[in-house]
C-alpha cells in the first residue's frame, strides 16, 4: 500500500518561488543567486504586459466578459423615473412655500378655524408657534433630505420616484401632528370636543 501525502493547507509542497510569489516577498538578483532560485519580483513591479489584465481590459480585448468573472452593473436610470422624481421634488417645493407662512402664524391660522367650528377663546398662542416652527423645520429637513437621496439613487441607477412620495407623505403627517398638539393643548378646544360627546 503507497503511502499519500496529507492535502496541504499551508503551501507546504510550493518551491521557494510560488510561496515568495503568492506572499509578494521580493527576492534581489543578489539573494536568489544566493539560494540558487530565481528572482520574485512583487505583482506592483511587474512590467505593465506581465500584470493581469483588468476587468475592463479584458472587456474591451474580448468584447464580452468571460463567465465567473466579477461585473459591476452600472445601470441607467429609466428617464421616466427622472421626471417623476423631479417633478415629486418641485411639488414638495411649492407646498413648502405656500405652508410656510401659515407655520409661521400658527396661532392666526387655528383661531379662524375654531372660530368657525364655534370655539372661542383660543389661549395656546405660544405652543402653536413653536409647534408651527417646529412643523416647517420638520419638513424643509424631510425636503432637503428627498433631494439628497434622491440624486445619490438616480447616480447609483436605481428607481428614485418613492423617495420624495414618502418624504412628501412624512411631511404631511408632521403638519397634521404639530396642528393636533397645539390644538389639542387648548383648553377651550378641549371643552369643545367634550361637549360634542354624548
Amino acid at each position: 500500500m503507497s503511502e499519500s501525502r496529507p492535502r496541504p493547507q499551508f503551501g507546504e509542497y510550493a518551491s521557494p518561488e510560488e510561496q515568495r510569489a503568492r506572499i509578494a516577498e521580493p527576492i534581489d538578483e543578489q539573494r536568489a543567486e544566493e539560494l540558487g532560485i530565481a528572482p520574485v519580483v512583487p505583482v506592483e513591479r511587474q512590467p505593465r504586459q506581465q500584470q493581469e489584465p483588468t476587468l475592463r481590459e479584458q472587456t474591451r480585448e474580448q468584447g464580452a466578459v468571460q463567465p465567473g468573472a466579477p461585473t459591476v452593473a452600472a445601470r441607467r436610470p429609466v428617464a421616466g423615473d427622472r421626471i417623476a422624481t423631479s417633478i415629486l421634488l418641485g411639488l414638495g417645493l411649492v407646498g413648502l412655500i405656500v405652508t410656510m407662512p401659515g407655520l409661521l402664524d400658527l396661532p392666526g391660522l387655528i383661531r379662524p378655524a375654531l372660530v368657525q367650528m364655534g370655539v372661542s377663546g383660543y389661549s395656546s398662542d405660544g405652543l402653536a408657534s413653536a409647534m408651527g416652527i417646529l412643523a416647517l423645520g420638520l419638513q424643509i429637513a424631510l425636503w432637503v433630505g428627498a433631494i439628497i437621496l434622491s440624486s445619490r439613487s438616480l447616480r447609483a441607477g436605481r428607481l428614485t420616484f418613492w423617495i420624495p412620495l414618502v418624504a412628501g407623505v412624512a411631511a404631511n403627517l408632521v403638519v397634521v401632528i404639530c396642528l393636533a398638539v397645539a390644538m389639542g393643548a387648548d383648553p377651550a378646544f378641549m371643552e369643545y370636543v367634550r361637549s360634542q360627546q354624548p
